[in-house]
């Protein structure tokens, strides 16, 4: 029983000895190829490759070749032979557009096919954004993938990917035939001082600003639209661009005219249009689906593109771009916006004692901040008032306000008047267009002890019409006729200005 208990032993022994011998070999093949892979660079990685040779000889032209046999880590999706037998013949024999393309090839980091999932946008070495995917590089198909070598990692692409231009880029590249488009843009350039590294000395003391030391800043170029709307220019950035052919830009110019009323003809046209591009970026890919369907741009408007107002689609390196010549939107309360007044930042004041702002809550739990002027025991000539300013186009405006009296127990007269001057006329001079006087009820009604049901419900003041686009004043007046035994007060949640036909 022992030695039988022993040869059992043994014969497992030497089954697992020659279980790790035969294992032993695979293993030491794998890692000597480990060995020899890491010991390689992408270039060597290329260069072995007969059917990436075409390639290996745009890096060496590019000078790409050094940077992919440097230490630094990158990842390549290269292009075969027969890919780039459909490269534009234009590209290899210009340097710019050749190194471009060549960058557009290289990411530094090291990306693997199978860590990226659907799809992960990179920033290659020329600057621009691609997607990545398990199975995709952009719209190539990879059909090689994740070869590792000592300073990253090597793909194998079916197709010649060229940079996409951006948005910026989009425009000035087809601006014949959206010639107007672009021209108007265009004109938003202008120059200014970059201070971001400027060593400054002291503050002019007459005209307040900040003096630098000289060198340290620096004239550059920079676009209104881009600076407050969307830098169409930046990679990292995603967004749907709509370019609207020239008769498109024409019409919405014409949707647009009345409401740009001015003497100076040049300023209105140069409004309207800064009226019609600034609606035209919205964040975001949107498929045409999405566009028929309704779209916020980044300026708040809702608008619609139907799908046969499609003209051309083009993908760009930071979003899409849709050549339309039709595109639809609501008018009022939408490209032309109800304006809201708040009570409590009047541009000026003119009262006999402080105004209060108060955040209070109303009969529907919704706080609110109002302002309050209260104790007016005289009639002043200008009128106490409160004077706000606001910027109004050339239509027709419903007026509404919202203010509560939880000052007195009985009414509070106030009106508003509106004009293009800043300061109030005295009663000798002409009066502005008033909406009139409108009585406000006490909050609390005297006799119940009860809320006024009606006391935070919007007011309808009547119409108002500005003859011009523009500044607007509004000025809150407070009733005539006080006296020290029936004071009377300025109070305000809000005012709006509801665009109407």
């Amino acid at each position: 029983m022992i030695n039988s208990y022993y040869k059992h032993i043994v014969r497992l022994l030497l089954i697992g000895l020659l279980a790790v011998t035969a294992c032993k070999k695979p293993w030491d093949d794998h890692n000597q190829l480990n060995s020899q892979e890491l010991g390689k660079n992408l270039l060597d990685a290329i260069k072995e490759k007969p059917e990436l040779s075409k390639f290996a000889g745009y890096l060496a032209q590019t000078g790409y070749d050094k940077v992919l046999a440097s230490s630094k880590t990158y990842t390549v999706w290269a292009p075969d032979n027969i890919a780039l037998q459909s490269l534009d013949a234009s590209v290899p024999t210009d340097t710019a557009k050749l190194k471009a393309f060549i960058g557009n090839c290289i990411a530094p980091q090291v990306y693997f096919s199978t860590t990226v999932g659907q799809g992960l946008k990179i920033k290659t070495l020329n600057g621009k954004q691609i997607v990545f995917s398990t199975t995709t590089f952009e719209e190539a198909s990879i059909t090689s993938a994740d070869r590792q070598v000592g300073n990253g990692v090597l793909h194998v692409v079916d197709k010649a990917i060229l940079p996409k231009p951006n948005a910026a880029e989009f425009l000035k590249i087809y601006a014949s035939g959206l010639s107007k488009q672009f021209t108007f843009l265009s004109k938003l350039e202008h120059t200014e001082i970059d201070t971001s590294k400027g060593v400054k000395m002291y503050t002019d003391p007459v005209t307040g600003r900040a003096v630098y030391q000289a060198g340290t800043t620096f004239p550059v170029q920079r676009n209104y639209y881009y600076q407050r709307v969307a830098d169409l220019s930046r990679e990292d950035s995603v967004c749907t661009y709509l370019v609207l052919n020239d008769a498109a830009f024409d019409q919405e110019k014409s949707k647009l005219k009345n409401y740009f009323k001015l003497d100076d003809a040049n300023k209105a046209d140069s409004l309207i249009q800064w009226s019609v591009l600034k609606d035209l970026t919205i964040s975001g890919i949107k498929t045409p689906d999405q566009l028929a369907a309704g779209v916020t741009s980044l300026a708040g408007v809702k608008l619609q593109v139907a799908a046969n107002a499609i003209v051309e689609t083009r993908k760009l390196s930071n979003g899409i771009a849709y050549v339309i010549n039709k595109l639809d939107y609501q008018m009022l309360e939408n490209k032309i916006p109800t304006i809201v007044i708040e009570g409590e930042n009047p541009d000026s004041i003119r009262t006999p004692s402080a105004v209060v702002r108060k955040i209070k809550r109303d009969n529907t739990g919704a706080l609110f901040t109002d302002i309050l002027a209260s104790g007016i025991t005289s009639t002043a000539d200008p009128m106490y008032h409160l004077r706000y300013k606001t910027t109004a186009y050339s239509t027709k405006y419903k007026v509404i306000w919202r203010a509560i009296n939880d000052i007195y127990t009985s009414n509070v007269s106030m009106k508003v008047d509106f004009g293009n001057n800043q300061t109030y006329p005295k009663a000798a001079n002409p009066q502005l267009v008033s909406t009139g006087y409108k009585a406000i009820a006490p909050l609390i009604n005297p006799t119940t002890g009860l809320v006024n049901p009606t006391a935070y419900n919007e007011v309808v003041l009547g119409e108002y019409t500005p003859d011009k686009y523009g500044t607007l004043y509004a000025f809150l007046v407070a009733n005539t006729g006080a006296s020290s035994t029936a004071p009377t007060a300025l109070t305000l949640d809000y005012i709006k200005l509801v665009p109407v036909n």
